[in-house]
């Protein structure tokens, strides 16, 4: 892999550094936690999936970056990855040396990438611990259409890369509590669901989540609706009785 120049994508002043292209590909690992030398890696195709573990096993998925985002941004000032990176799709990167943030330039564009990665960061700190699950699984969705508009795609299409686990466990929710939002969501005619394909039908409302799914008129509605007009009737012959 020879280092070369992309001028065409980055802006300056690293359209000017040397990158190294590598290619990933699918469910493979780019890095893992404790691996040295970290650098930055420059995500130009695919998408991943970042996350991190603790002592006692327990994964926690961090975030799911795609074109334009960087990959190690929290590793910056440490001698090894403090996280791990798996590409969801056939992928490819650019991996810049920590060498190279050295320069001052350089530097001030990655930690003006660093405090956009925080904020987004925070937003989702922000959603999953003040959103019900249906809100959460809809904000994530938007989210995922939105970046892919930002790309140049189309913004009410798409396809999910990560599975319906990978998505409860970056959204704190069990996979069976998603497959539920998703199922309401698709009910609520707010999207439409082809396995891992996305449509967004319209623009969410409270009361469109928040209201139950009524159920599809069956034999039991019409029982309910029969026995509801013979109590009607019967009430009402009862009080023209009373009246003659």
């Amino acid at each position: 892999m020879v280092p070369q120049p992309f001028n065409a994508i980055l802006d300056e002043p690293l359209a000017s550094v040397a990158f190294t292209r590598i290619r990933v590909p699918a469910r493979g690992w780019l890095f893992h936690a404790g691996q040295p030398r970290p650098g930055l890696y420059y995500v130009n195709a695919g998408y991943f999936r970042t996350s991190v573990g603790s002592d006692d096993g327990r994964e926690r998925i961090t975030a799911f970056p795609m074109r334009g985002d960087w990959l190690g941004l929290e590793s910056i000032g440490s001698a090894c990855h403090v996280s791990d990176t798996v590409a969801l799709d056939a992928s490819e990167v650019w991996h810049l040396p920590a060498s190279a943030m050295q320069d001052h330039a350089v530097a001030s564009a990655i930690a003006a990438c660093c405090s956009q990665h925080l904020r987004d960061q925070h937003a989702w700190a922000l959603a999953i611990g003040s959103l019900c699950a249906e809100r959460r699984v809809m904000t994530f969705l938007n989210d995922q259409a939105a970046r892919h508009a930002q790309l140049g795609c189309s913004a009410t299409r798409f396809k999910l890369r990560m599975t319906r686990a990978e998505m409860g466990n970056f959204l704190a929710l069990q996979i069976e509590t998603v497959t539920r939002a998703l199922a309401k969501l698709q009910g609520c005619g707010l999207i439409r669901l082809d396995r891992r394909d996305v449509t967004l039908l319209s623009t969410p409302t409270a009361t469109a989540i928040d209201t139950p799914l009524r159920q599809r008129p069956g034999v039991h509605d019409r029982r309910a609706w029969q026995a509801f007009r013979s109590r009607t009737t019967a009430a009402a012959q009862s009080r023209t009785d009373v009246r003659m």
